[in-house]
């Protein structure tokens, strides 16, 4: 466990002034094609090192090599979710109100923020309540970011009154950094990144005062990158410093309490958003990889395919994630209802669907349910997953392509039926 202090400077400010100048510069100079041929460093997702060690440390997304937040720490965030409620511009509860979601961070966390701001404007599962702001900006890397006087935080502000919104009406939020042209190796740079994200994260309780919720997600890969801005490994060592700023949360250390009856709070409660890294075209557990073609030119930052990847692993994990899921997702619109219910049942995204498509729904805790997917005659063309229910909005994901039948043009219905419950939703398949 690594202790930090609001005082830890590892590197002069004259000398992190000189490399982020430089390192910035790059972003102005012509750009080069990607290195295309780096598609694999041989480094691994730390979710999948697990236990295992990176040059004596080790994996996990949390202590002890465990992908699973600490069963403390998760109910204490599932009390705060649940707490949650839409609020007016001055903080106060107010059922016509807003919850609103903010992204915090550098060029990539903007690029791919914008693109789930997008994603999930459109979404049938999203409360209604709910705004999500872009507030990330580039060239604002953490170590330009970590001080309560930065220009950056005026930004914020601006940001949110552009929308009709405002610091106190913020209540969770997002935070994707990096430091530019990190030098010193591992871990030294890992922990000069865990500094500024501590001092990032106070200064969100000091400016937002309503903010509970923070999520954390570390750099996708960068094993194509030309410049020095923020290559490899240091895009994977990242990870660790986001693993421990909250492993330090949760043992209670280093000036980043939450809990108001444990003593002054300095922080808001801390967790792993989506975490992003895979090895390039090596394949992680779940098959996440990286293709060069997803890069923009310089290989660093992500083109409209990775900004839209890295939207999709927001959006899902918003939506079931326990400490948000309580509060981001409209339970009114994708409950499972009793039978003659007018009220809206379930959601399928995209619709129309060129033969992929999403499945969202609310089924009982323990509950079996049965998707499918029903043709205008009242037949079962095709069943979509069956399992149990959690509470919570689960997804179905299901690709016509690799269905047994042919896959045809047309309408159809998708129902999900539950114990004596059913809902179903009209979608278009197109060629």
């Amino acid at each position: 466990m690594f202790r930090i202090r609001r005082s830890l400077n590892v590197f002069p400010r004259a000398v992190l002034a000189t490399a982020v100048s430089a390192a910035w510069m790059l972003v102005a100079a012509p750009t080069r094609a990607s290195n295309c041929a780096n598609d694999s460093t041989g480094m691994i997702a730390i979710t999948d090192l697990g236990a295992g060690l990176y040059h004596g440390f080790p994996g996990g997304l949390y202590g002890s090599g465990a992908n699973a937040r600490p069963a403390g720490h998760d109910a204490a965030g599932i009390a705060i979710a649940n707490a949650i409620g839409p609020l007016d511009t001055l903080g106060q509860s107010d059922p016509n109100g807003r919850v609103v979601l903010i992204s915090i961070g550098m060029s990539n966390a903007t690029q791919e923020f914008s693109a789930f701001v997008t994603r999930t404007n459109t979404d049938a599962m999203k409360n209604p309540r709910v705004q999500v702001i872009d507030c990330a900006v580039g060239g604002q890397s953490a170590d330009r970011t970590n001080t309560p006087t930065a220009a950056y935080w005026d930004s914020v502000r601006t940001r949110l009154r552009a929308r009709g919104s405002s610091s106190a009406q913020v209540q969770a939020v997002w935070i994707k950094q990096a430091n530019a042209g990190p030098t010193g190796g591992f871990p030294a740079a890992s922990l000069t990144l865990q500094n500024n994200l501590g001092a990032i994260v106070r200064i969100i309780h000091d400016q937002f005062p309503n903010v509970r919720l923070a999520y954390l997600t570390s750099r996708i890969y960068a094993g194509y990158a030309t410049s020095a801005l923020n290559p490899e490994p240091y895009a994977y060592e990242s990870a660790f410093a986001v693993k421990w700023l909250i492993d330090s949360q949760i043992a209670g250390e280093d000036s980043l309490n939450w809990d108001p009856a444990a003593g002054p709070v300095e922080a808001p409660w801390l967790s792993w958003g989506p975490y992003l890294w895979a090895d390039g075209l090596e394949p992680r557990s779940d098959g996440l990889t990286w293709a060069c073609s997803e890069f923009a030119a310089d290989g660093t930052h992500p083109a409209t395919a990775a900004r839209m990847k890295v939207a999709d692993s927001l959006l899902a994990f918003v939506q079931r994630d326990a400490t948000t899921e309580p509060w981001s997702v409209n339970h009114g619109s994708v409950s499972v209802p009793g039978r003659g219910s007018d009220r809206p049942s379930l959601a399928v995204a995209p619709n129309p669907a060129r033969g992929e498509m999403t499945v969202m729904f609310v089924a009982a805790a323990g509950e079996r349910w049965r998707a499918e997917l029903i043709d205008l005659a009242g037949r079962r063309v095709a069943e979509l997953g069956r399992g149990a229910g959690t509470g919570f909005a689960q997804t179905v994901r299901w690709s016509a392509r690799d269905a047994d039948h042919e896959r045809r043009a047309g309408l159809y219905w998708v129902r999900v039926t539950s114990a004596e419950r059913h809902a179903s939703r009209r979608v278009v398949l197109i060629p």
